[in-house]
């Protein structure tokens, strides 16, 4: 399995619980302290959005950060729990999610094989305004597998219906997640273009990964993901 994962980039995947009402709050601690702290830690951030009501947990935030691997992810654990200078400055940003009743979970993820970086998103002219997060529960064991296949029967006709692929991450310490996101492409605007996906009659290629995928999961989770202003593709 290590050497499986050799090749893969190594993602820190936060997410985040608020008071309703201190959204604001959280986006300017964010921006002026725990972003650059991060940041001279080494991490890049990937993404942050906020969980539209319309049809998601919220208020809840879900931040990726891009690392160099699990060297990279033990010296940010030294950083946030034993170093002292380092220690107050994340204590300083625990304290301020004290105070918007913050709670939250972080996982250690894999992206998938080929994931694009920030810089090359940019390129591409990608934005993230609006995406669709699903959290999906695989059979134990198949997270490698039902990527593998998700890139290769769904990717390219979810890409047709607006819906551009921005990674799948799987989690490290677990054996049945991945979790997708989706960038809308030209936001909410496209939801309404392409919804239903397939009108009235699913074509070939999406029949062929409707029959496939549930043999490679047990159920999902979606939600509306909102951009929030630090992030590099909002």
């Amino acid at each position: 399995m290590p050497g499986a994962h050799a090749t893969l980039k190594l993602f820190v995947h936060e997410t985040t619980h608020i008071r309703a009402g201190t959204t604001d709050r959280f986006v300017a601690g964010f921006s002026n302290d725990y972003q650059p702290l991060m940041e001279r830690q080494g991490a890049r951030l990937f993404g942050i959005w906020e969980g539209s009501p319309l049809n998601s947990r919220w208020p809840e935030i879900t931040t990726i950060w891009e690392i160099d691997g699990y060297r990279h992810f033990a010296q940010l654990g030294a950083a946030r729990h034993r170093e002292p200078d380092t220690r107050q400055s994340f204590e300083q940003w625990q304290g301020l999610l004290g105070e918007l009743g913050g709670t939250g979970e972080g996982r250690l993820v894999h992206g998938n094989p080929g994931i694009k970086s920030v810089a090359e998103r940019q390129a591409e002219g990608l934005t993230t305004a609006v995406v669709i997060q699903e959290i999906m529960k695989t059979k134990p064991g198949r997270q490698r597998d039902y990527v593998e296949q998700l890139e290769y029967a769904y990717v390219p006709w979810s890409e047709k219906t607006g819906k551009k692929w921005l990674g799948s991450f799987t989690t490290v310490f677990r054996y049945d997640e991945v979790i997708h996101y989706w960038a809308l492409d030209g936001g909410w605007e496209a939801f309404g273009n392409h919804w239903p996906s397939w009108g009235d009659k699913p074509g070939d290629d999406i029949k062929s990964w409707m029959q496939l995928a549930p043999a490679l999961r047990e159920g999902w989770d979606d939600s509306f993901l909102q951009s929030l202003p630090p992030n590099p593709l909002g």
